[in-house]
């Protein structure tokens, strides 16, 4: 087995000791460089430690919960059953005091791109607005369903989408696949007023245009699922759900951080996997829904590698670590206040 970041090797309610750490680590290595990386993580704030001298341990601290450093391709190259899993995530580390889940630097970076984007749209009339808007609803329609498997390409998706005309070469439930996205994104923009404090009523809502057609369940799901390429099981009962929810959304109205809101909603919506199918659509949906009706840039997607992506998720499914996705998110926000002209709808 290949070496992972120390910080793997804590869960949300481990204590463990320098000498135990070691021993769990895949890589065997010395006492003294363990204690050193230690005092390291606890230094830039990722462990408390309490105890002295021989009984010192330590433990996650919120940010290390959230935001532990990792190597995700090293952590990837082992198979499922060789992870060491923290597949527990409980939402109340997000109640207060609450902790600043991008740097300085980054919300600098999203800032900046924030203020290009509401330019642009100053000196841009509603007729390019209303162009704009139709050609990131069919990005995002075609993205958003090919993360999910959907074979449609980008010109077959704006002829779809512009015109009504089905692909020969994909199936009809790709085809609704990439028009209940669109749908969806039209019902966010038309109700803009009830996305900036999502409940769970909303996103059921979004749901219900999602799964249109396909066969999918409605509602909270009462039964279990699982995910490929995990072990990682999501909460079992519709009550597990719904108090995931509930606590999700109450950070999501208590930070006033509108990139933390819609963060958050996109991974802990997938995470909770609160349906039986089209959770991380929903999720995508609902996220854009927040970042839309606060006049921010929402995520098309366009540029983002469907299997980084997927592989983001499955880390903070098993690890609980928002840093691989929030560089994905950061990205792709970065990109879309950019490329696409339809602030101040």
């Amino acid at each position: 087995m290949k070496d992972i970041n120390l910080i793997t090797l804590f869960t949300k309610d481990s204590s463990l000791s320098s000498s135990e750490v070691a021993a769990l680590s895949a890589k065997k290595q010395s006492l003294v460089t363990v204690k050193r990386q230690l005092s390291q993580l606890k230094k830039e704030g990722y462990l408390v430690q309490s105890g002295a001298g021989r009984s010192i341990k330590y433990n996650l601290s919120k940010k290390g919960i959230l935001l532990k450093p990792f190597n995700i391709n090293e952590y990837l190259d082992l198979s499922p059953d060789e992870r060491l899993q923290n597949n527990n995530f409980q939402f109340d580390v997000l109640e207060p005091p609450f902790i600043s889940l991008f740097t300085d630097s980054e919300l600098s970076m999203l800032e900046n791109a924030t203020k290009r984007y509401r330019l642009n749209a100053k000196n841009s009339t509603q007729e390019v607005h209303k162009k704009e808007l139709m050609r990131f609803i069919i990005e995002f329609s075609w993205k958003s369903s090919k993360i999910e498997g959907n074979t449609y390409d980008l010109i077959s998706t704006e002829r779809l989408i512009l015109y009504g005309e089905k692909s020969q070469k994909n199936t009809e439930f790709e085809t609704q696949m990439i028009l209940n996205q669109k749908n969806a994104l039209e019902f966010i923009i038309k109700n803009m007023e009830i996305w900036t404090n999502p409940k769970i009523s909303s996103l059921e809502m979004l749901h219900s245009y999602v799964g249109d057609k396909l066969g999918i369940a409605k509602n909270l799901r009462k039964t279990l699922v699982g995910i490929t390429g995990t072990n990682y099981r999501p909460l079992e009962s519709e009550f597990q759900i719904r108090d995931a929810l509930q606590l999700l959304f109450k950070y999501i109205s208590s930070t006033e951080n509108i990139y933390e809101k819609a963060l958050l909603c996109v991974l802990g919506v997938s995470y909770i996997q609160p349906f039986i199918d089209g959770n991380k659509r929903t999720s995508r949906l609902l996220s854009n829904a927040i970042l839309l009706s606060e006049n921010y840039a929402p995520l098309s997607y366009r540029s983002v590698d469907e299997r980084e992506y997927k592989e983001a998720c499955l880390v903070f499914y098993e690890q609980n670590s928002l840093e691989p996705f929030k560089k994905i998110f950061i990205d792709q926000y970065i990109f879309s206040a950019n490329n696409y002209n339809i602030a101040n709808l």
